[in-house]
């Protein structure tokens, strides 16, 4: 006795794309895949850029990008390339990176997420000198962080800058009609 089974046609095609070939979940990416990317563009024109400070104490810059974490276990990489300015001969000029988890205040975020202590004062990522100049403009590229903040709240990245001479002087993040930007990446551990 034969037996005769009927079957459907089928698409191999068909099958693939209901599979969702290519997606990978994301607790089976590997570690160091890029999860999430986001990005804030400043492209004002005139002075919509600019961040002025005279100020000794580390002042906000309107160079900030929020994230929504997929996993609390993820690296956060911070990149920007600003445009800096100072008006004075032998000038400081330090920038430095704040963060906002959820509605908690803003805090230092720095280099080593790590620490213990937090300084009121913090040197920043690295300061910029300017000597026999009256005024100058230069690009920093590019400023660098990573951040382990271990939580699955909204993080908010932002900029923060002073001089940090002794004299008078004004500096500067951002310049006005230039292209510029601020942005996060989140990383699987």
């Amino acid at each position: 006795m034969a037996v005769k089974i009927n079957r459907g046609e089928t698409s191999l095609r068909d099958n693939l794309n209901q599979s969702q070939y290519g997606t990978v979940p994301y607790e089976k990416m590997p570690s160091g895949s890029v999860i999430q990317t986001q990005y804030t563009m400043l492209k004002g024109s005139g002075t919509a850029n600019e961040s002025e400070t005279s100020s000794s104490t580390y002042q906000p810059t309107t160079f900030t990008v929020k994230i929504n974490p997929r996993s609390a276990n993820s690296i956060f990489k911070i990149e920007s390339c600003p445009n800096i300015k100072s008006s004075g001969d032998s000038a400081y000029h330090s920038i430095a990176l704040y963060k906002k988890v959820g509605s908690t205040d803003w805090e230092y975020a720095g280099v080593y997420a790590h620490s213990t202590t937090t300084s009121t004062t913090p040197h920043g990522s690295g300061t910029n000198r300017f000597n026999t100049v009256s005024a100058g403009w230069w690009s920093v590229s590019p400023i660098l962080f990573y951040d382990e903040p271990n939580t699955l709240e909204e993080i908010e990245y932002k900029l923060y800058h002073r001089n940090s001479s002794n004299g008078a002087y004004t500096v500067r993040v951002g310049e006005n009609g230039a292209d510029e930007f601020i942005s996060v990446q989140e990383i699987k551990r």
